[in-house]
């Protein structure tokens, strides 16, 4: 016989990794957002090609964004990202910032 636990749907697996990325990726501005980026910030003691390639895509999304929107080096730092990250992010995409 079942018990009412066994009855239930198994619980989605939760990827936080898949998480922070669809948070970098999104793009409405939200105390979320800037948490994932603080998140970010603090996987600086891996090197930059030592994280996943979505992750590095989903931050030069997001820097790219913040870019194009007129952003300074300094409103994005203060949004989040730390400076290693926003350097390589910059390097990876070609471009400089103020």
């Amino acid at each position: 016989m079942k018990t009412q636990e066994q009855e239930q749907a198994p619980a989605a697996a939760v990827d936080p990794m898949a998480d922070l990325c669809a948070t970098l990726f999104s793009t409405e501005e939200s105390a979320k957002k800037k948490a994932a980026r603080q998140t970010v910030g603090a996987m600086t003691q891996r090197p930059w090609p030592q994280l996943p390639s979505r992750l590095r895509s989903a931050v030069r999304a997001d820097i790219g964004r913040q870019l194009d929107s007129g952003k300074n080096r300094a409103q994005i730092l203060e949004a989040g990202y730390s400076a290693s990250v926003l350097n390589q992010a910059l390097r990876d995409l070609g471009r400089s910032v103020a």
